[in-house]
């Protein structure tokens, strides 16, 4: 009897239960349309992104159900016409003017009760902001009560992404990976771009055995005219020529002394005669007086030969715009500038080279320290980059050479410098009180579109020491990092980054170095100054570079880098 009653209660009790639920208000609808606003075109992705998060936030089993719409609202009327049986019509607008944005968010009913708020915010507080903003709206205008955490917004942090409709997943902290955001979508480049790095075998960095060399340059490209890379290697005195062999190690496969007399200063590769193998063009200088003499060596047959006589010129190759061919370019000496005025192009003059027609260059350009940097797609043109003899990076709009942003952070941090003693023309240089300058050779600017999108970054080394901070001349740093630089329309902003490197980079490349078709990002170092400046040995490592697998789970990481203009 007791059984039975209580099977009774129990039926009624799912009975009622079943009945409630059926009388319960169906969950809610709410439309949420993609966003409007005044974006750069690196930042377009947000029109996307913001509404992504706010749909995401807006998510409640049973309570809300959110979904995208198609189509831009710039009224509360378009809005409602999109409403397509939904209870709720979200739009909005964000723009975004340096550093900061404004967000505009509105919502409408099928009644016609409107609800809207506008915010400014900077850029790193995109999400929080976004987030507020929807709790508020929820409270004040759909009358609704989300709980604090119920559903993680999306971050939007620059360089992150979201498809329309997607939310863009939450972030891992500091380990982020690095992301090339170009056209909204992230690009996984290599497991060793995040702080914490990989595991040694997950073959995501090669690098070399160390070599009893310390590093002056370094170039990887087909010297040989084999269809294979090879390593060039110059320290103070020679040129060492390396393959990249199965067994993961470097094998010499030539060497030469450049000059007893001359130290070398720089190396740069350029195919001078078009027949598929590089030549080397080696900058040297005399350390009594600086003056300049640049070689040029080929290397056909794996053997060592000079291509041309040599010529009293400070040389180098530069992409020039805007057929971005490479293009040998020279300068004159100073005795006492060091750098005569203006960089030219070099002809060929019998058996050697010879100063041609002067470039329309900035009067802080040298033969060494700029490059361009080709405008986006819908952008505002191509970027003259020079590096300042205080290794700030310094831009130049199109070829008006009028100065529109300086970095803050220093980048290049070479070790390689001649010391020359400045003086007043006429006056001349009383060594005997008067203290040298030191003109340090700027590392090698690599501009590149690696995703083939129309979107160019500039790879550059960042030096990290602490002791440089305080002591101009400490040049041995003992980290590093590689920097993708990308124009964002008011500035030079990050993209990604390596993690830090130990030891001090001596020369960056982008050549695949193993030959087996994937690109790799090359790093030249010398080791650190614990083993003492006699003592100094080199290593290479590369990073494969993969453009096509996807993380969606990887945000980026911009709190350590200083994206402000320099006033």
């Amino acid at each position: 009897m007791k059984f039975s009653f209580r099977l009774v209660l129990f039926s009624l009790v799912i009975w009622f239960g079943l009945l409630a639920q059926s009388f319960a208000a169906p969950a809610k609808q709410a439309v949420v349309l993609p966003f409007s606003g005044n974006l750069p075109p690196n930042m377009s992705y947000l029109s996307r992104a913001v509404p992504a998060a706010v749909q995401n936030k807006l998510n409640m089993p049973g309570i809300l159900t959110a979904k995208a719409g198609q189509g831009k609202a710039a009224s509360a009327a378009e809005a409602r016409r999109a409403l397509g049986g939904a209870d709720y019509a979200i739009f909005g607008d964000v723009s975004v003017t340096g550093n900061n944005c404004t967000i505009t968010l509105n919502s409408v009913d099928k009644a016609g009760k409107t609800w809207s708020k506008t915010q400014q915010t900077s850029l790193n507080n995109l999400t929080t902001t976004v987030q507020s903003m929807t709790q508020s709206m929820a409270n004040e205008g759909l009358g609704l009560s989300l709980a604090q955490g119920a559903s993680q917004g999306a971050a939007m942090t620059p360089g992150s992404s979201a498809r329309a409709g997607q939310a863009v997943p939450q972030g891992r902290g500091a380990s982020s990976d690095i992301i090339v955001n170009e056209t909204g979508q992230q690009y996984y480049l290599n497991p060793q771009f995040r702080y914490q790095g990989a595991s040694a075998g997950d073959s995501s960095r090669l690098r070399s055995p160390r070599l009893k060399i310390s590093m002056t340059d370094m170039a990887v490209d087909d010297f040989n005219g084999d269809g294979k890379n090879e390593v060039a290697i110059l320290d103070k005195h020679h040129l060492y020529m390396h393959t990249w062999g199965k067994d993961g190690r470097l094998h010499e496969l030539g060497k030469v002394q450049i000059s007893q007399s001359n130290v070398n200063f720089c190396m740069r590769a350029i195919d001078l005669n078009r027949d598929g193998a590089k030549e080397l063009v080696i900058t040297t200088y005399d350390e009594d007086k600086n003056r300049p003499y640049t070689f040029f060596y080929s290397f056909k047959n794996n053997r060592f030969s000079q291509y041309c006589e040599r010529c009293p010129y400070f040389c180098s190759v530069v992409r020039m715009s805007p057929t971005y061919t490479p293009t040998l370019v020279g300068q004159g000496w100073d005795s006492l500038k060091l750098f005569a005025p203006g960089v030219h192009n070099m002809v060929r003059v019998g058996k050697s080279f010879a100063l041609g027609s002067r470039l329309n260059l900035p009067k802080e350009a040298t033969v060494f320290n700029f490059c361009w940097l080709p405008g986006s797609r819908g952008g505002d043109g191509d970027k003259l980059i020079v590096l300042r003899d205080d290794e700030r990076l310094k831009i130049f709009s199109g070829r008006g050479n009028s100065a529109i942003h300086t970095t803050m952070e220093k980048f290049s941090g070479s070790a390689v410098g001649m010391e020359h003693y400045k003086g007043m023309p006429g006056l001349g240089v009383d060594k005997t009180y008067q203290l040298p300058e030191k003109y340090f050779a700027p590392m090698r600017f690599i501009s590149v579109d690696l995703g083939r999108t129309g979107e160019y970054v500039l790879l550059i080394n960042k030096p990290v020491s602490t002791a440089a901070q305080f002591f101009d001349r400490y040049r041995y740093f003992p980290q590093g990092e590689i920097h993708a630089l990308y124009w964002d329309g008011v500035g030079l902003a990050l993209k990604w980054k390596t993690r830090r490197i130990r030891g001090s980079v001596g020369q960056i490349d982008l050549a695949d170095i193993n030959n087996d078709g994937v690109l790799d990002l090359v790093v030249g170092l010398n080791s650190s100054p614990d083993l003492g400046i006699g003592s100094r040995q080199c290593m290479i490592v590369a990073y494969p570079l993969n453009t096509q697998a996807t993380d969606p789970n990887a945000p980026i990481d911009m709190s350590d880098f200083e994206v402000s203009p320099n006033r």
